[in-house]
Formats: structure tokens, sequence, C-alpha cells
């Protein structure tokens, strides 16, 4: 049986467009589960918008802006934190263990997580400090965790 005419042209626009979707459909799955790294500096800017999030948004505006100008500072600080855990790792896995170079690498990675906590903190007080009394009133806490599973408190009225 050979079908010809339209419903052949048909039959084949409509196998084109199902092969098409297919792959469509493939690719997103494919770069979904094997994607390449992320841009550099966008762990950056996703660590900064974890932190933002109960802040209003002219200040986590001025907190982005801070953290793109500093954004160089930020990274090397956090590379030096991710060697600092490499180091940690390392000195877990040993053979022989040796509980000193343990702790001292926990100690570096203190001190590591600490200078990258800093320069962001100084960037939120900038931000703030900037900021007017009735914007800041409205900065609120992140709601995660059970400690924040209520209700939201109520913001303060607009003028």
């Amino acid at each position: 049986m050979t079908i010809r005419g339209p419903l052949a042209i048909t039959l084949f626009a409509a196998l084109i467009l199902s092969v098409a979707v297919n792959l469509v459909v493939a690719g997103f799955v494919v770069a979904r589960l094997h994607g390449g790294p992320p841009p550099p500096g966008s762990e950056v800017e996703r660590i900064v918008s974890m932190g933002t999030r109960g802040f209003p948004p002219e200040i986590q505006k001025a907190i982005a802006d801070g953290a793109v100008a500093k954004r160089a500072e930020i990274r090397q600080r956090l590379d030096d934190v991710q060697a600092a855990r490499r180091q940690m790792f390392d000195a877990m896995r040993a053979d022989p263990f040796d509980p000193a170079a343990l702790d001292a690498a926990y100690a570096n990675l203190r001190d590591k997580t600490e200078a990258l906590q800093e320069a962001g903190q100084q960037i939120v007080a900038q931000a703030v400090a900037n900021a007017p009394a009735e914007v800041r009133a409205r900065i609120r806490p992140p709601r995660v965790g059970p400690e924040n599973a209520g209700p939201p408190p109520p913001a303060p009225p607009h003028p």
C-alpha cells in the first residue's frame, strides 16, 4: 500500500515535526544532565542572591552592585575557601593520618571562611548604611528553616 497525494505530504510533515520536537526535548534533557560549567563569576551572583532574600529590593540592588564592584576580591576569597576545603579533605585522607595536620587545615578553613564572610558583610553594611530609614525598616529575616515557619511579620506602613 502506497500513500500518495496531500495525505502523504501531511504525514511526511508530521514525521519531520515529530523528529524535530523529539530532538529539541532530548537536547534539553542532555543539557540539564550534562550541562557545562557555570559562567565565570556566576557563583558570586548566586551566593549574593541567596543571601539577600530578606532585604528590600532597593538594598538587594545595592548589595548586588557592591558585589559586582568587588567581584574579583569575592571570587579570590571563594577560591581560597575551596582550596582550604580541599586541603582539609586531603588531611582527612592522608595515610598515615596526622591529627595536627587536620587541626591546621580546620584552622585555615575557618580563617578563609571568615575572610569571605567579612568581605560580604562589608558590602551589606555599605548598602544598608546608604539606605534611607524607611527602606531599612523593611529588612526582615529570610523565611528559611523551622524558626521562620510561621506567618511573615507585618510590614511597616508606607508613608
